[in-house]
This record gives C-alpha cells, sequence and structure tokens, in this order.
C-alpha cells in the first residue's frame, strides 16, 4: 500500500510507515496487542509480526480495517449503530443531474436543506449543497455565455453545472464512530445497501442532537 488511499473512516490513508507508527500509538493509548490485531485481520500472529517489520506489505482493505477497529474504540460516541440517528426513509427528496440548478436550488430551499442527493436514473452520484452552488455562482465554470453568470447557472444542468459533491454511502448498521470520522471531511453520508439506493442521509446536525440526548 504507497501513497495516500481512501477509506471508509478517512478520506485518505497515510503511507505504509506513517500508518503502522500511528496504529502502534493507537494500540499502547487501548491497551491493544498485535494479537489482537491478528484476530481483527483474520491473520496468524506472524503474519502481523512480518506487516510491522516490513516483511509483508498491509494491504489497502486491511489498512481500512485496522482504522475503523480503533476508530471505534478511541471514539467516545455512544455503541450505537448510525441507522438508530437516521432511519430509513420511502420519501428521500432527491434531484437529478439533468434537472437545471434552478430547480435544485428550489428543492434545497423547499426543504430547508443544506444538501439534496443527487442521481442519474436509479444511480447515486452524490450530493449538490448550498457550498457547491455558492462556489460556481463566485466562480463560474465556462468562460463564454449569454447574460449575466447568475442567469446562465441557473439554467445549467447539475452536471454542466459541476455542483455535484462526493460523498460516501454506509450501511445502516455502521457504528456512529465510522460515521463520524467521514462527516469530518464530507458534508453529508448517504446509509443504504449500495451505490444504487441509498435510502437516508445523515449529516453533522444529526450527531449535534446527540448532545441533547
Amino acid at each position: 500500500m504507497n501513497g495516500t488511499r481512501k477509506c471508509a473512516g478517512f478520506p485518505y490513508l497515510p503511507p505504509t510507515e506513517d500508518l503502522l507508527r500511528l496504529i502502534d500509538e493507537w494500540g499502547r493509548r487501548t491497551g491493544v496487542p498485535r494479537a489482537q490485531l491478528a484476530k481483527v485481520l483474520d491473520l496468524d500472529r506472524s503474519a502481523v509480526t512480518r506487516i510491522f517489520s516490513g516483511k509483508r506489505e498491509l494491504s489497502y482493505d486491511e489498512a481500512a480495517q485496522l482504522v475503523d477497529y480503533f476508530v471505534q474504540r478511541l471514539s467516545p460516541l455512544p455503541d450505537r449503530p448510525v441507522g438508530s440517528i437516521a432511519p430509513r426513509s420511502k420519501n428521500l427528496r432527491r434531484v437529478y443531474a439533468n434537472q437545471k440548478v434552478g430547480a435544485a436550488v428550489k428543492a434545497l430551499m423547499d426543504g430547508n436543506f443544506t444538501q439534496v442527493p443527487v442521481y442519474e436514473g436509479n444511480k447515486f452520484l452524490g450530493l449538490v449543497t448550498d457550498r457547491m452552488i455558492i462556489e460556481r455562482l463566485l466562480h463560474p465554470n465556462l468562460k463564454d455565455f449569454t447574460g449575466t453568470w447568475m442567469e446562465t447557472l441557473r439554467n445549467m444542468t447539475v452536471r454542466e453545472a459541476e455542483v455535484i459533491e462526493t460523498s460516501s454511502v454506509y450501511p445502516f448498521d455502521s457504528p456512529l464512530s465510522s460515521v463520524a470520522s467521514a462527516l469530518g471531511h464530507f458534508y453529508a453520508v448517504m446509509l443504504g445497501e449500495d451505490m444504487k439506493g441509498p435510502t437516508s442521509i445523515v449529516t453533522r446536525w444529526d450527531y449535534l442532537k446527540l448532545l441533547k440526548e
């Protein structure tokens, strides 16, 4: 595993050498021995020893497993699934990539939302957010257009305007801690079984509600 890579708990994993030092530090802080890491990875102890000595490469999936394991152990959040704060919705508001930006803005304002899922057919593409639309309003992605940029942007499609923001999709039974890590980097996170059919959305606002409980 060389360079930086994306994973569930963090948008990017550091290089292997740095990550292994971090895992060692987390292990000392939480009292987790390498024998336990072997169980997490479903490996024998000798394989883990070879990983930390540089004699065996750490795969991306193994690195992501270890990161998520320690995120859960170190987190002060309740030991509950994220679905407990963002239940499934039968009528999840959405916009489509071929709809105009003006229609997306209307969906945001009508629902008092800061983000709405974007689809192409039944395929989830990401989120259109108030932040991305304001960013595009201030920084046009076209050099030549007729009339004002505001009017032009209003009539561009969501895809043409390039206002779709990346978002991960997590299962409803994902730990609160894992999804919270992603929300440190993404505007919101979708919940569902796959990229085709997310059925709920969780935001930083939903996590703030935990403090009211």
